[in-house]
């Protein structure tokens, strides 16, 4: 099931592809559309920040001798991971809107 970065990446990708076959700039669906990714991906920099808070407190944790179930610090480092790659990806599929944006005003 799609997620809802999902959902907007696919609507990013439709735009950039409509676009291209020459369907000219629908400035009412892209202005929205961008607005709504950079959103997002201020959201996931936002998320990455709070697992690398959550890493670095455990990471002490562990450093002052504590015990930490397994996983917790590999399953943190994975999701952190996952979400600063997901981050990549939205930036670079908006990055071509933007500039078809910045160019035609």
């Amino acid at each position: 099931m799609a997620d809802d970065l999902d959902l907007l990446v696919e609507r990013i990708r439709a735009l950039l592809d409509a676009i291209a076959e020459g369907a000219g700039l629908p400035r009412s669906e892209v202005e929205p559309t961008l607005t709504d990714g950079y959103a997002r991906a201020l959201e996931l920099d936002a998320e990455c920040l709070r697992l690398e808070h959550r890493i670095d407190k455990l990471t002490r944790r562990i450093a002052d001798g504590y015990d930490v179930p397994a996983g917790k610090l590999s399953g943190l480092l994975r999701r952190l991971h996952e979400t600063e790659q997901r981050t990549v990806d939205l930036r670079a599929v908006l990055a071509p809107l933007r500039e078809l944006v910045a160019t035609a005003a």
